[in-house]
């Protein structure tokens, strides 16, 4: 059985970009969430979340989004 995969979800409470209504967006790590997003929009820096050790049950709440850690749901392949 291969190890779960994850993606990291992000709820903002209002959309962050400008003529984008978008709220919600979906990475496959901590460090791509700063390729589209500064510091400044997300409301910390990448090492704080690194230091929080974000997990399903642990998620990250803060005044300007949420980000929580989800399982990828595969159909299981037939060989």
């Amino acid at each position: 059985m291969s190890e779960l995969e994850f993606i990291y979800r992000v709820a903002f409470s209002e959309p962050p970009l400008e003529n984008d209504d978008s709220w919600v967006f979906y990475f496959t790590s901590l460090s791509a969430i700063y390729d589209k997003f500064t510091p400044e929009q997300v409301g910390c820096k990448v090492s704080r979340l690194w230091n929080l050790k974000i997990t399903p049950d642990n998620p990250y709440n803060g005044r300007r989004c949420r980000i929580t850690k989800e399982p990828v749901l595969r159909k299981k392949r037939r060989k």
